[in-house]
């Protein structure tokens, strides 16, 4: 079976990450999944962006942590620095503008990022984040994912009922399987640079389902067909998609 295309940040190849013209593209493209990002404001503010400052991907600076929701949204997201004026008029979204867009037309995963875990339990960026999930009524088509152990613990104890996933950069095959079981998930996402033969066979005999990221070459993708994968993250689905039809992924 071919693994399932994940548009890392939406169609963000093509169309300026984190903003619902991305998100939007990879719906055109028919995406199986989708992946965001997310930062909590100053102001208690859940939204979606991959960094914590403004300067790479915005007409802003200034680190979102520190910044009210309405002075995120002053400025444009459209990534100049890439795009030019060509997104001027996107905006940082807010995740449940992201969620309204993508329910009933896309499965989600939202991603928490280290640097908005706080000790704030009760009123912190995982607490937040699944009170707009559930308000939008989407708790069985949302997976959390993190780097942060803490954060997918938090998760498990706030919403059982969401789906986690846990990220990796580096780590032997023993701390995959160890931060699954912890975190109570059935999903581990691999760098691609960490997928083994090991780490397949073991996943597989733990019962866990693995995808990795990211990954824009066919080739490439034809290359991973031996891991097995559940899903594949890109910044260019269309293209995966298009090559999973014509054979080429598998």
């Amino acid at each position: 079976m071919a693994p399932l295309v994940i548009a890392h940040r939406g169609d963000s190849a093509h169309r300026p990450e984190n903003t619902l013209a991305s998100f939007a593209s990879a719906l055109e493209v028919g995406a199986d999944l989708v992946e965001l990002d997310i930062q909590l404001t100053r102001d208690g503010a859940v939204v979606v962006i991959h960094d914590p400052g403004l300067d790479r991907t915005t007409s802003g600076r200034g680190d979102v942590r520190e910044m009210t929701l309405r002075e995120v949204r002053a400025v444009s997201a459209g990534y100049p620095s890439r795009f030019g004026d060509a997104f001027a008029g996107e905006r940082v979204p807010t995740l449940p503008e992201a969620l309204g867009l993508l329910r009933d037309r896309a499965r989600v995963m939202v991603e928490i990022k280290p640097d908005s875990v706080t000790d704030d339990a009760e009123a912190g960026v995982e607490a937040r984040a699944v009170e707009q999930i559930r308000r939008a009524g989407m708790e069985r088509d949302v997976a959390f994912l993190s780097f942060s152990r803490r954060a997918l613990v938090r998760c498990r104890d706030l919403a059982p009922e969401i789906a986690r996933g846990h990220l990796f950069y580096r780590a032997e095959a023993g701390e995959v399987l160890a931060g699954a079981r912890e975190v109570a998930s059935d999903l581990v996402m691999p760098e691609k640079g960490m997928l083994s033969e090991e780490l397949r066979d073991r996943a597989r005999e733990a019962g866990l389902k693995v995808a990795t990221w990211v990954v824009d070459d066919p080739a490439e993708l034809g290359s991973l067909a031996r891991f097995e994968l559940y899903g594949i993250g890109t910044n260019r689905p269309g293209v995966l998609l298009e090559a999973i039809r014509d054979g080429d992924g598998r």
